[in-house]
């Protein structure tokens, strides 16, 4: 259970620090980006209370990293960057791929937004999978 849920935990708010920064990044590069987070027609406001789940997510999803981290860790083998960059692009095509592809279809969002949310996605799970890889110490 520790090897599960203190990594999920660190990782999660690597991972909720990491899409942060990636956002803030992202907002500066392509202003247009920005622009589009303020549209109330596509994405809620923050004064909506569901919105409190958008933090959930980066807990959700280190959790579920740590816990299949450790099922298939044996199959791993390298630096901790090239596994975290390994089981990262596994779950970016499993995953993220797919679910940018739903989006695009069927939402009103740019092809720059889901562009940029697919590189974020990417970077998030990378920076989760380090720490969760360190904290579980395999080298």
């Amino acid at each position: 259970m520790k090897k599960i849920f203190i990594p999920g935990l660190v990782a999660a708010l690597g991972l909720f620090a990491a899409g942060m920064l990636i956002g803030y990044l992202f907002n500066f590069m392509f202003p247009s980006v920005s622009a589009e987070y303020e549209n109330f027609q596509i994405f809620r406001s923050w004064d909506d209370p569901l919105m409190y789940i958008y933090f959930l997510q980066p807990f959700l999803l280190a959790f579920a990293f740590a816990w299949l981290w450790n099922r298939a860790k044996s199959f791993f083998n390298g630096s901790i960057w090239k596994i975290a960059f390994y089981f990262s692009l596994i779950y970016w095509f499993i995953a993220i791929i797919p679910g940018m592809i739903m989006t695009l279809s069927s939402f009103k969002v740019s092809l720059l937004l889901a562009i940029t949310w697919t590189l974020s996605a990417f970077f998030q799970a990378w920076v989760a999978m380090v720490i969760i890889i360190r904290m579980n110490k395999k080298v």
